[in-house]
């Protein structure tokens, strides 16, 4: 494949030379030569996906993002934030959105792991209140089957982003490994 046919595929149209000469892309080019990539059909800024590229780590990683198309169309909007993201978290297993910057927060990085976000609050099926500075773990008031269903893990998101204002952050972590 030529640098040409890559951009093509990742949707970046009217690509200049700053693309085409840039160290990451022809980096890319190499391991997507040695691996596949997923032609996705989505039109990506130039200047964003630079962005995107220049931030993020892994080049696998890379290509998982360009696989999911919830992740892809966030590209356009916040690329910087989505690469510090996915420099820490699999984006098979967890996904950017506006709720979960929480957790490339540097103060919630003190208190939580990588494994800890990706296996104990991502499947804790609990829900973390905050009232009058007490923080409270209960059950999810809904069922999975019902139409007012959220998943916890987006639940826990929200108070964690509200605990953080509170300077609660540490404390909820906590609560959180309880179950």
């Amino acid at each position: 494949m030529t640098i040409t046919e890559l951009i093509k595929i990742l949707g970046i149209k009217n690509p200049t030379l700053k693309i085409k000469n840039h160290l990451k892309m022809l980096q890319l080019l190499d391991f997507c030569n040695s691996h596949d990539i997923y032609e996705h059909g989505f039109e990506i800024k130039e200047e964003n996906f630079l962005t995107l590229l220049e931030n993020i780590n892994s080049l696998e990683i890379l290509l998982e993002i360009l696989k999911n198309p919830a992740v892809l169309l966030n590209i356009d909007f916040v690329p910087k934030e989505m690469a510090c993201f996915y420099n820490i978290y699999n984006p098979e297993i967890l996904q950017y959105s506006p709720e979960a910057e929480i957790l490339i927060d540097e103060e919630y990085l003190k208190y939580a792991t990588k494994e800890w976000t990706e296996n104990v609050l991502k499947n804790q099926t609990k829900i973390l209140e905050v009232s009058n500075n007490k923080l409270i773990l209960k059950e999810n008031p809904y069922g999975e089957d019902d139409e007012e269903y959220l998943e916890s893990y987006l639940l826990n998101l929200v108070t964690l982003k509200k605990c953080k204002e509170l300077n609660l952050l540490k404390e909820a972590i906590e609560k959180l490994s309880q179950d």
